[in-house]
């Protein structure tokens, strides 16, 4: 899977094109997001000497732990800080949040993943 950013200009070239570091200077490019995370589902499947994460099954995204994929707040957090109802404190509504494990990454070894002796 690769993961990257594409530039889209109907103005001044009908199709998509990958941004290669040298970007056209036009008012009509929207920027567009390639690949989207989401959270693994709870059942793993990956193999235990895998290096794909057996968290978030190489998506390098897991279900929030506060409201549990809601979304909400379950109850009031800090002294009524955040009040039950409202969008979740930790993962902002997105009902996820970046796996721990592997760091977003989806494999373990990846960038500063390591074990400090």
């Amino acid at each position: 899977m690769i993961a990257g950013t594409i530039f889209s200009c109907s103005a001044c070239n009908p199709k998509v094109f990958p941004y290669h570091g040298a970007f056209r200077a036009c008012s009509a490019t929207k920027l567009q997001s390639v690949i989207k995370a989401k959270a693994a589902p709870s059942n793993r499947n990956t193999k235990p000497n895998s290096v794909i994460c057996g968290d978030c099954d190489g998506n390098g995204a897991v279900v929030c732990s506060q409201c549990k994929g809601s979304g909400v707040n379950p109850v009031d957090f800090f002294n009524g800080q955040f009040k039950a109802g409202d969008s979740c404190w930790l993962c902002g509504g997105r009902k996820e949040m970046l796996c721990g494990n592997c760091n977003g990454a989806g494999f373990i070894g990846g960038f500063m993943n390591t074990d400090d002796d």
